[in-house]
Formats: C-alpha cells, sequence, structure tokens
C-alpha cells in the first residue's frame, strides 16, 4: 500500500499448492486488504453476510470469492462452501475472533476464539497457517497515513489438526487450544524481535480516532 509500509515475517515458508486455511486477528477494517496484498497465495474470505446485502455489493464480493457467513449462530453452508473451496486446494482466509478485537478481548492475549476455525480445520484435514497482524489501526487516524506508518504481518508454521483422535472426546478443544497459544506466541516474539512497546499493539478504532482513551 502506498500510505503505509509493510513489514512481512515469514516464520516458516507457506506451501504453495494445496488446501490451507490463513487465520489472523482482526484490528482494523483495512486487514482484509492488506494480507491479501501480502499473504503469498489468494485468499477466498469467509466474510459476514452483511457485506452482501446490497445487489453492487453482493456483486463485488463474489467476484472477490469471498463466502458469506452467518454469525448468528453455526452456518452449515458457508462451512459447506468453504470444505468445497478446500477440496480445490484453495485458501480459506477466517479471523478466528469473529470481528474486530483488541486488549483483553483478542486473541494476541489469550481470549477465546469463535468454533468455526478448528471445526473447519477437522472436518477438511487442513493445516492452519496463524498469522498476526500489527499497526493497521493506526491507520483510523488520518495524520498516520501521510506519514507511511509501518505494519507488521507475521506468517506462523502450519498447525496440522488431529488426525486419529479427532472424533474422540475433546480433540476439537485441544486443538482450538493450541492454535489459540500460537497467535499470543506469535504476538510475543513481534514484540522481542522488533522492541514494540504498549502503544505500538493494537487498540480499538475508537481509541486511534481518539474517541476514548
Amino acid at each position: 500500500m502506498a500510505t503505509c509500509r509493510v513489514q512481512v515475517v515469514e516464520l516458516a515458508p507457506v506451501p504453495r499448492k494445496g488446501a490451507l486455511i490463513m487465520a489472523c486477528n482482526h484490528i482494523s477494517h483495512f486487514d482484509p486488504p492488506i494480507i491479501s496484498g501480502f499473504f503469498p497465495r489468494r485468499i477466498d474470505w469467509l466474510a459476514m453476510k452483511e457485506l452482501f446485502s446490497s445487489g453492487w455489493s453482493q456483486r463485488a464480493y463474489t467476484l472477490l470469492n469471498c463466502i458469506p457467513v452467518d454469525r448468528g449462530g453455526a452456518d452449515r453452508n458457508a462451512l459447506r462452501h468453504a470444505l468445497h473451496r478446500l477440496q480445490d486446494d484453495r485458501v480459506i482466509g477466517i479471523f478466528p475472533e469473529g470481528g474486530i478485537r483488541a486488549g483483553e478481548w483478542s486473541i494476541l492475549n489469550g481470549a477465546e476464539m469463535k468454533a468455526g476455525l478448528a471445526a473447519l480445520s477437522i472436518h477438511s484435514g487442513t493445516p492452519v497457517i496463524p498469522c498476526v497482524i500489527l499497526g493497521s489501526d493506526r491507520l483510523y487516524k488520518p495524520e498516520n497515513w501521510l506519514r507511511r506508518t509501518t505494519l507488521l504481518f507475521i506468517i506462523g508454521d502450519a498447525i496440522e489438526p488431529p488426525k486419529e483422535d479427532a472424533n474422540q472426546p475433546g480433540a476439537r478443544e485441544r486443538f482450538a487450544e493450541d492454535l489459540k497459544k500460537a497467535f499470543a506466541r506469535m504476538k510475543e516474539e513481534a514484540v522481542f524481535r522488533f522492541g514494540l512497546t504498549e502503544e505500538d499493539l493494537p487498540k480499538t478504532p475508537q481509541a486511534r480516532k481518539g474517541i476514548h482513551p
């Protein structure tokens, strides 16, 4: 993006072929285009169905290969579409928090994820590539568009879903816990590697806009 610098850190090579699930924390409305632009493979996003509410937006998001998801509960239709895409060796993009999150509500700080990520990975047998984005929330402050703010996009190592014991009691919960811990570890590694301060870590859009502390 011309208005910012994106520093990409690939902790492990991303497989260039085969089905993948790209899962990332979500801190701003700018995240999807940034991630799509710098992840090394094309992403088919799971997107909230509200984005498809008008005729033009439905056409646009469909052309972008997005899959509408009803966030009000288990959306079997979206799951079925995602499974079909993965069978075609595509990459599904998902925000496991279910929306924009910062602070104690963020998976970077150990908050719970929605159940869909672990379920999709286990049902499809597809590995998850955990990713962490930092700094895109700064773009809510207009002057940062002129300062070429630096953003970090960290791509982690693939995490394989459980195979033999996938149907055993608690398997999904244990896998979800492993995924959750991966995001927190990646955040801590970014803090150590780049010397990040509390101000560099995600804030709510309202806080970045100065609406409240």
